[in-house]
C-alpha cells in the first residue's frame, strides 16, 4: 500500500499538504519490473505518471520509422520522475522507458491526475510546474547531447 508518508519522502512531491498526498497515495500503485523489461514504448499511447523508487531506467527514442535503431537520451535513478506524456497534450509517450536494472516505481494513472486537477487548482498548478521543470530538464540534457555531437564531429 502506498502511503502520504512514502510520497512526501520524495522532492516532486515535497511541501503538498498531507490531505493531497494521501489523495495522491491512494491513486498510486506500486510495481516491479525486470531488468531489461520495457516499461513504454515511443509512441504508445500515454496512461501512466511513474516515479522511480528504486533502479535504472533507460529512455531512448527511435531513430528511424521502424523503431528498430534507438538512442539513449538519459538513465533516470531514483526520485526521478517519467512519463510525464500521461497529463500533457496530445497524451502519446515521446520516448521508451527501459529497465537498466531491476526497478521499483509508483505509478499514478494519467486519466485520474487529470480528473484530480480538474477538482484542484492548485495542486494542478504545483505538479504540472513540477512537470514543466521535469520537462525542461530533459530538453536541457538533449540540446547538450546534441550540440556535444556537433562538436565531436
Amino acid at each position: 500500500m502506498v502511503t502520504s508518508d512514502l510520497l512526501a519522502r520524495w522532492p516532486f512531491f515535497a511541501g503538498l499538504e498531507e490531505r493531497v498526498l494521501g489523495t495522491l497515495a491512494a491513486l498510486a500503485d506500486q510495481r516491479h519490473f525486470a531488468e531489461g523489461e520495457t516499461i513504454f514504448r515511443q509512441g504508445e499511447p500515454a496512461t501512466t505518471l511513474y516515479l522511480l523508487l528504486d533502479g535504472w531506467v533507460d529512455l531512448t527514442v527511435n531513430c528511424d520509422a521502424q523503431g528498430i535503431r534507438r538512442e539513449l537520451v538519459m538513465t533516470l535513478t531514483q526520485g526521478e520522475v517519467f512519463g510525464w506524456s500521461a497529463v500533457v497534450e496530445p497524451y502519446v509517450y515521446t520516448a521508451s522507458a527501459q529497465c537498466a536494472t531491476p526497478v521499483t516505481v509508483l505509478a499514478f494513472p494519467g486519466a485520474d491526475l487529470l480528473t484530480l486537477f480538474a477538482t484542484d487548482a492548485r495542486l494542478c498548478y504545483t505538479l504540472m510546474n513540477r512537470i514543466c521543470r521535469v520537462i525542461a530538464g530533459r530538453l536541457e540534457t538533449a540540446r547538450a547531447q546534441l550540440v556535444s555531437s556537433f562538436i565531436a564531429h
